[in-house]
């Protein structure tokens, strides 16, 4: 009887032992569905917040090229008058676009006839010559140029936009202030310690709540994260753009990304 007392006993510890394994495993499988599922769905708020953000910015950019298409036309009257009325035309544009700073009109050789600026004077027929530069040869072969950010007195982020008006037309040339992304990033918020982020082409940063790490031009290329939105910038639009990677302090973060195509720019949102 004690020994079958004593099996009983090692019977009923095992089949305890068991059903405690079967109970740590579910809870354990449980709990890892569950964070796969808060997960996926942070994720999918991060990236709905990275989509609407390339968007707001996408549009920024088009407004502007929109605003500037009325000024490629050519203007009619005497040719001792057409300079005076575009420059007018100009100068209306800076009224309507307060992200335009400066405007220039580069004649169908290349040749700068007209520059009005917010912060400078006004320059009429210097005949600097930009027949090689990317900003007339781009708009005219009928593409506009939007060139690289760049920083003017080391203090705001600036990008030259350029259309055309055709073969035989000149150029109107903008420089645009970007400060305007700095605030479309710095309104969106992810969680307790979340934040945006916006890089351009070469992984550089551009737009950061921290703007200190903006003017410092801080370097992002190397990220995994950043490295993926740039690898195939169109093949990616439609794939999965969200997943865990690493910040620039090597801190692992779930980021969502979306870029803008036209600009070759990258919008990230990270927590």
């Amino acid at each position: 009887m004690i020994r079958r007392g004593r099996l009983f006993g090692k019977y009923v510890a095992l089949i305890t032992l068991l059903v405690s394994v079967a109970l740590l495993v579910s809870s354990v499988v449980e709990i890892y569905f569950s964070y796969q599922e808060n997960k996926a769905a942070l994720l999918g708020v991060q990236r709905e917040k990275a989509l609407a953000a390339a968007s707001t910015i996408d549009q920024f950019i088009r407004e502007i090229e929109r605003q500037m298409g009325w000024t490629t036309q050519p203007v009619l009257g005497p040719p001792t008058t057409q300079m005076d009325q575009r420059r007018v035309d100009y100068l209306r544009l800076l009224r309507q676009a307060p992200a335009i700073t400066e405007l220039s009109y580069l004649d169908p050789g290349g040749r700068e006839q007209l520059r009005v600026s917010r912060l400078a004077m006004d320059v009429v027929g210097s005949g600097a010559d930009f027949s090689r530069e990317p900003k007339f040869l781009a708009p005219k072969a009928g593409r506009v140029f939007r060139g690289p950010v760049y920083f003017r007195k080391e203090s705001e982020p600036y990008m030259t936009v350029a259309l055309g008006g055709g073969p035989s037309a000149g150029v109107t040339v903008a420089e645009v202030n970007l400060k305007f992304i700095w605030d479309v990033v710095s309104q969106i918020k992810s969680g307790r310690a979340g934040h945006a982020y916006v890089v351009d082409s070469r992984g550089q940063l551009i737009a950061h709540p921290d703007i200190s790490l903006v003017l410092q031009k801080t370097d992002l290329a190397a990220l995994p994260q950043v490295r993926q939105a740039h690898a195939a910038p169109a093949a990616v639009a439609d794939a999965e753009t969200a997943t865990l990677a690493y910040d620039r302090e090597r801190r692992p973060v779930l980021t969502a990304f979306a870029t803008i195509a036209p600009l070759g720019w990258s919008v990230f949102v990270e927590q």
